[in-house]
């Protein structure tokens, strides 16, 4: 497979980052847009207590937050809540950049929230920053409109800014039901430290880099030098649906990848991302998806 993620091999630099991301404030704005490459050392596991809008510009991959896995392409916009953990995982080739995949902008939810005291209004946005708290991705015409707010906030100052920022959290706290994906099942906290980020995030290089093989507990275990019980641990911890359902999320994440970029068919597909029979892999398609592989592909195309 051609599958390009954090399992590239790790740098002193990376091994020391911490798995939560500093944020760091600008003190002229009450928020922080930022836009960044693809690889990057912020494309990886990770939480801030920050609250944060992100759009991926180019490329597909697979999305994780907290205990979700499930594909995104250009234009995925969501909305990651305080200490969710997320990363989006391009699929590309191992010396593939993507410039400026990502736009993202970051604020403190607390700062808002103390904010509705004084100006009411902002009581508004208090819905969409607690359901933020399990990873929301919007859809349809909130995902359209949202992506352009989110991107005409570069380069604002002062009340500009503010105007703008007010704009974007509106159209996203105004949006239909119809319009939301939510992603973490619970929004849990799923925090590690540094060490076992890193440890982590290895093993996903790891698991990606291996999804059209056997995926076994002690191999991946000592892939990353852990014993199997502190393997599985951690891995509970960290997704909190374990492994097993970790690395078939992933599969079915490829799955849908393929379906919708190739003309393979399903039966090769079953076998490349990993499944050993087509009929274990429909089932735990139609599970996940909520319909098969050829209708899925259909629906694509429509």
């Amino acid at each position: 497979m051609t599958v390009a993620t954090a399992a590239r091999s790790t740098t002193p630099e990376d091994a020391a980052s911490p798995v939560r991301e500093l944020v760091i404030p600008d003190p002229s704005s009450s928020v922080r847009w930022h836009e960044h490459d693809w690889p990057h050392p912020l494309a990886r596991w990770h939480y801030h207590p920050e609250v944060e809008v992100h759009l991926i510009r180019e490329s597909s991959g697979t999305v994780m937050a907290g205990d979700y896995a499930g594909p995104f392409g250009a234009g995925h916009l969501s909305i990651m809540g305080s200490f969710l953990p997320h990363n989006w995982i391009s699929h590309r080739d191992d010396d593939a950049v993507v410039r400026n995949r990502d736009a993202v902008l970051q604020f403190d939810q607390e700062r808002f929230f103390a904010a509705a005291g004084t100006l009411p209004e902002l009581e508004a946005l208090r819905p969409l920053l607690e359901a933020a708290a399990r990873g929301i991705e919007f859809t349809g015409r909130t995902a359209l409109a949202g992506a352009a707010a989110l991107e005409a906030v570069n380069g604002t100052f002062g009340l500009r800014r503010l105007a703008a920022v007010a704009e974007l959290l509106g159209v996203l706290a105004e949006s239909p039901e119809s319009e939301r994906r939510y992603l973490d099942s619970h929004g849990g906290s799923y925090r590690l430290d540094a060490d076992e980020a890193e440890i982590f995030n290895r093993a996903l290089g790891y698991i990606t880099e291996h999804l059209d093989g056997r995926m076994l507990v002690p191999e991946v275990a000592e892939a990353v030098g852990l014993s199997r019980d502190a393997f599985s641990r951690l891995f509970a911890r960290a997704t909190g649906v374990g492994f097993n359902r970790t690395v078939t999320r992933m599969r079915l994440t490829e799955a849908c990848r393929l379906l919708r970029g190739t003309d393979l068919p399903v039966s090769d597909i079953c076998y490349r991302v990993g499944f050993t029979n087509l009929s274990n892999f429909n089932r735990h398609f139609r599970a996940t998806t909520g319909t098969t592989p050829s209708r899925y592909r259909r629906l694509d195309e429509v």
